[in-house]
């Protein structure tokens, strides 16, 4: 059996109108995307849609998902201090800030991590201790838990990022990952057009098994993994407009309504939160 297979070829709706293969790793238990490596990823991210980095609400689909995240920053927040009661937080990939910010009102003590020019400085200047990169923290700073929202199938290099993650964690601590689930109902449905691969920004897409894998070879230790309900619906919707379907709304809600329905036998949600702990065991690939 080939270790790695070309599964399909997906589009890139949102920014550049591209094509990219989508490959299946059978030892990593992973997708990827195959793009060249010395392409310039950042030009894939310029784009008033891209919902991490909006700061407005323009729109109904707009206004819910902003209902919502309300809710979804509640749950994690739930979650959080249902495994641990450090208070001491760096969300990785934070965005414009909206999770650290929600979390230093519930009196938590905030770190955020922020490649992006315009989001980082956006957090700035709300007042949220915002870093650039990993090295721009204190020397020897460490925390009782790290949190990547929709984060690690951006990295190029995840393996690495999180063995320097491991190292800012103390002992016992935890790192929060949600991820798209690979495996999840709408994911098979919509398969090159699921709009949760969201090529070539999305460079993996992975799966339960994939994230134990990688996780385990790193030093972590899996505790647990909780759904994201809503995810289903607003990939579902995303992927209706990829599409050009008719009612995509109501299409989308109607998929990801099947798809969590689906998800509550088989476990495989639309996305996922996965709860990992750090261990001291670190082995090589």
């Amino acid at each position: 059996m080939k270790r790695k297979n070309i599964l399909f070829t997906a589009k890139d709706n949102l920014v550049s109108g591209e094509n990219f293969q989508v490959l299946w790793n059978e030892k990593k238990q992973r997708g990827e995307t195959i793009i060249s490596r010395h392409n310039d990823l950042s030009k894939y991210y310029s784009s008033k849609y891209y919902i991490s980095h909006k700061e407005n609400k323009a729109g109904l689909v707009d206004n819910l998902y902003f209902t919502v995240q309300k809710w979804i920053f509640n749950y994690k927040a739930k979650l959080i201090n249902r495994y641990t009661n450090g208070k001491k937080i760096l969300d990785y990939g934070s965005g414009i800030g909206n999770f650290g910010r929600h979390m230093a009102n519930l009196n938590y003590n905030v770190s955020l991590l922020e490649p992006n020019n315009k989001a980082r400085f956006f957090s700035k200047n709300q007042g949220l201790n915002t870093h650039r990169n990993i090295e721009e923290l204190s020397d020897g700073e460490q925390f009782n838990l790290i949190s990547l929202w929709h984060v690690l199938e951006h990295l190029s290099e995840p393996e690495n990022v999180l063995l320097s993650l491991h190292k800012c964690l103390t002992n016992q601590g935890l790192i929060f990952v949600a991820v798209p689930n690979f495996k999840s109902y709408d994911a098979c449905f919509y398969r090159s057009d699921w709009a949760a691969l969201d090529v070539p920004r999305h460079l993996w897409h992975f799966t339960t098994p994939g994230m134990k894998l990688m996780f385990n070879a790193l030093g972590f230790k899996f505790k647990a993994k909780h759904p994201l309900w809503f995810d289903a619906f607003y990939i579902s919707y995303l992927s209706e407009k990829h599409l050009r379907s008719r009612f995509p709304l109501f299409k989308g809600l109607l998929r990801g309504f099947i798809s969590n329905i689906n998800a509550l036998f088989s476990g495989e949600y639309s996305s996922l939160i996965y709860v990992f702990e750090k261990t001291s065991n670190i082995t090589e690939d």
